[in-house]
This record gives C-alpha cells, structure tokens and sequence, in this order.
C-alpha cells in the first residue's frame, strides 16, 4: 500500500484501537463494545470519560439492517467509546503532522469500525476465510455485514464494495479504482443470481473476480458484491 497521508492516518487509528484491545486483553473477535463499555474500558488507557454518543449520529448502516436491537447497541458502544478514543486519536496525529490540523475529520466512526472490526485482525481472518462475508459476520457477530465489507476498503486487496438495496445501488466504493457508476456484466449477473436465490455466489468471469452474498428480510433486499476488476488483478 502507498505510504500517503490517509494512509498514515489510518494506520495511527489502527495503532491506538489495538493498544486499547491490548490493554483491555481482548486478543480475537468478537468484540463486545457493550460490555467495554459498561467495564470503562477507556480507563484502561486513562483517557476522559466518553460522551453519551448522540442518537443523531451519523449511521454507516442501513436502518433496515440495524433493526436488530442487539446490533444497534453494540454499534452505539463503539461510537461512545470512539468518543473518548478520539481526543487521543487527535493529538497524536497533530504531534505528527505539524501543519495538518484534525479539524473537520471524522474520527469517531473510523474508531468505532476499529473497535467492532480491528484492522490486523481482519486482515489475518479475511485470507484465511477468501473474503468471504458470511464466514467473517459469523466470526466478528457484532458489526453489521456493511461495517465488515465497508472495512475490507482498508485492506492492502485491492476490491470494489457495492451494497445494493431492493435492486438501487445504495453504495459503491474502491480502494484501487474510480468505479463505474453502473455495475459490469459479471458483477450484474452475480447480483442477480443472489437477488433471486438468497445464496451466495462467486463467478470469475471476463477477467472479472466477483463474490456476491444476501442479507435478505421478508420485506426487503440487499445484496453486497465484493468485486476485483481486471486491471486490479496481478
């Protein structure tokens, strides 16, 4: 991966969650933020007491994929523990970075992804598993499938997330490429089969690598496709 900017950014939010899980003696998923946060956790690092994090906070979830309580609240715990990790997270990168002030960057969502899925941990666990979504959902439980595949952005593979919704592309995003606004033949197929059966599939086709899985509820849809585009591949 490119040494950049966003890149060290990255990197020092990944250093400071996992001195937090170091400290907190959490060595492998899942992570419970709830219970860190009812043990004061951020205490482990004698950091302030979080803020009680706003209902307005900004979602990186669809709603209708939070509508478990269960997940809601483990999300809404990584975001108050995020709260208290930020100030921290903060002035390390400004002693770093002299003349780039951390105005204006959203720190507490970029932690409370950190917490619910640790950058190395995922790192290890999405080889081990080929990237498949299913697998790593059943390993991390906490996180909602779009913080998973959202976090796999920030791994060295280079993919392309698309997280369709009753048939609109609600999100489209790249770590290795500007994406095409509209999807490939592949990715299209993919997403159709798993449209209409609710099971993963995974099809290497026109120089295309495209996995597709369902997180289907009765009344509503959504597909999320992993895609490697040709000039992404070795």
């Amino acid at each position: 991966m490119i040494d950049t900017p966003l890149y060290d950014f990255h990197l020092l939010l990944d250093n400071l969650v996992q001195e937090f899980l170091v400290k907190a003696s959490l060595h492998q998923p899942p992570i419970d933020a709830y219970a860190l946060l009812n043990a004061k956790a951020w205490q482990l690092l004698e950091l302030d007491a979080p803020s009680i994090h706003s209902k307005k906070s900004v979602q990186i979830f669809d709603p209708k994929e939070s509508e478990s309580a269960e997940v809601k609240k483990q999300w809404l715990a990584a975001q108050t523990l995020a709260s208290s990790l930020q100030k921290e997270a903060k002035a390390r990168w400004e002693k770093s970075n002299d003349t780039q002030a951390a105005q204006g960057i959203s720190f507490i969502n970029l932690i409370a992804q950190r917490i619910l899925v640790p950058t190395q941990w995922l790192k290890n666990l999405a080889l081990s598993v080929d990237y498949d979504l299913l697998e790593l959902k059943r390993i991390f439980k906490t996180p909602t499938y779009e913080i998973i595949a959202l976090r796999m952005l920030d791994l060295d593979s280079p993919c392309i997330i698309t997280i369709v919704d009753n048939g609109h592309i609600f999100k489209r995003k790249s770590n290795c490429c500007n994406p095409p606004k509209t999807l490939s033949p592949t990715e299209s197929m993919v997403l159709n089969y798993v449209h209409e059966n609710s099971r993963p599939k995974k099809v290497n086709d026109q120089g295309w690598q495209v996995a597709g899985w369902p997180v289907h509820q009765l009344d509503w849809r959504r597909e999320i496709l992993r895609s490697i585009p040709p000039e992404s591949q070795d």
